[in-house]
């Protein structure tokens, strides 16, 4: 069976305390991302109707020069974990959860990295492209192992890459995904038939990537008390619609849980 594996990254590893990779695997892309598309359409609207009111109110209160700002900004909408908050797009968020786990061929999987576990190796940390790629990797190995008959395509989060690295993106985390199964038992790198990047706009399923993982980060945060009330009040009620769904009280512990689709955390050093 062929499958894609949508990768996304939250946070800074040389600077937070929390690092998180999530890998969205699918089966039936067109489905989900029909699903998707269908969902996201509304929240489209009640987004670009709330800016269209305040361009309104600016104008009426004659400030012109801000209203202009706002309509040269060039702003691309995206279903994104950072963008919860409304009461209005709350529930299309919620949906995009709830169309995710009525596929029980869908998977995700979130790595973590503590930098204050004692066990954790700083090395390298400060290269970001490295440290990202070498993430990636590890990640796609380990759910290669639960995969083992599966041929896999990784689309990645395009990141800009730095002049002095030789290989593209798409290369890089080849090359170390390749280093990763070398490692492994009864893992075939020619089950990897490809990897390509996109931008996280032009991708549905990333933004799904990205809001489920952004759900993990967010209890990890909340959890060593390093969120905010504010962010709380904004992001709590969508982060308990996942608690609730998968009968979990946190998802800021190591798990696996199988009872709709596959969701895994996964704590790594």
């Amino acid at each position: 069976m062929k499958m894609f594996c949508f990768t996304d990254s939250s946070g800074i590893l040389k600077s937070d305390r929390f690092f998180g990779v999530g890998l969205l695997v699918i089966k039936n892309v067109g489905d989900l991302s029909d699903k998707l598309y269908k969902n996201s359409q509304p929240a489209k609207e009640l987004v670009k109707q709330a800016k269209n009111d305040r361009i309104e109110q600016l104008l009426k209160a004659d400030n012109k020069d801000e209203a202009i700002k706002m309509l040269r900004g060039n702003y691309r909408f995206e279903m994104k974990f950072d963008t919860i908050g409304g009461k209005r797009t709350l529930p299309y968020y919620e949906s995009m959860v709830d169309i995710f786990l009525s596929d029980s061929s869908n998977r995700f999987s979130a790595l973590i990295v503590d930098r204050q576990n004692p066990e954790f190796n700083g090395d390298g940390i400060s290269d970001a492209w490295e440290a990202y790629t070498k993430y990636v990797a590890l990640l796609v190995a380990r759910e290669m192992k639960n995969l083992p008959s599966d041929s896999i395509c990784i689309v990645v989060d395009e990141i800009t890459k730095p002049r002095t690295k030789p290989l593209s993106l798409e290369d890089t985390i080849m090359s170390k995904v390749a280093e990763e199964v070398a490692k492994g038992t009864n893992l075939n790198f020619e089950n990897v038939f490809g990897a390509f990047s996109i931008e996280s706009h032009s991708s549905l399923p990333m933004q799904l990537c990205d809001i489920l993982l952004g759900a993990v980060m967010y209890d990890y945060k909340k959890k060593n008390t390093l969120s905010s009330k504010k962010t709380e009040a904004k992001k709590e009620p969508f982060v308990q619609k996942i608690r609730s769904l998968l009968g979990i009280e946190t998802l800021a512990t190591p798990f696996t849980n199988t009872t709709k689709a596959y969701f895994e955390v996964y704590e790594c050093v």
